[in-house]
């Protein structure tokens, strides 16, 4: 049964993603933690070798009973851009379950622009600029290409829970959401 899983997994992964990791920079925390910076693709994460976290959190993650059918058509409607860290916990915690709710809801990977930032959650190209992007992982929600809502670094309730409340419609306030920026 895990031999099917793990192939299931692989042939969701390999699907959804480019065949070669986009080109990044390397770097360091303060605290000797390597990290990825820039605009990634799935590949990124499944090759870096600071991101083994990924796969195994994406097999462990369980999709709740009727999550898929509830939000699929919605979340197809909307686009979205995921910042995280490969250096961060909660991103370690959050984005392999964040990213197989989409894979499992057909979700059109055109539509979803992923930055792995540095500690100071930013890029040297500036992919954050405007976006008041204070905590990772920012899951941004666009519809129409307005922003409708964004998931930030934790849960309120679980990730699941709080991804369905945004996708329909319904009122969501992140853990951050009074904390604003001049940028």
């Amino acid at each position: 049964m895990k031999i099917i899983i793990s192939i299931i997994t692989f042939v969701l992964l390999g699907c959804n993603s480019n065949l070669s990791p986009l080109p990044v920079v390397h770097g360091e925390t303060i605290e000797g933690e390597p990290f990825i910076m820039g605009k990634i693709n799935r590949q990124n994460l499944l090759t870096y070798e600071h991101s083994k976290w990924f796969s195994e959190e994406y097999n462990r993650y369980k999709i709740p009973n009727g999550w898929i059918e509830k939000n699929k058509a919605s979340l197809n409607e909307m686009s979205l851009k995921l910042f995280l860290g490969t250096w961060c916990e909660d991103s370690e915690r959050e984005v392999p379950g964040m990213l197989k709710l989409i894979d499992f809801s057909n979700f059109d990977n055109s539509k979803i622009e992923i930055y792995a930032v540095s500690g100071e959650k930013n890029t040297l190209e500036n992919y954050e600029k405007g976006l008041n992007i204070t905590n990772v992982p920012t899951l941004i929600f666009y519809k129409n290409g307005k922003e409708i809502n964004r998931f930030v670094e934790f849960p309120n309730i679980s990730l699941a829970k709080d991804l369905e409340a945004i996708i329909q419609g319904e009122i969501y306030k992140n853990p951050y959401h009074e904390i604003q920026l001049n940028e």
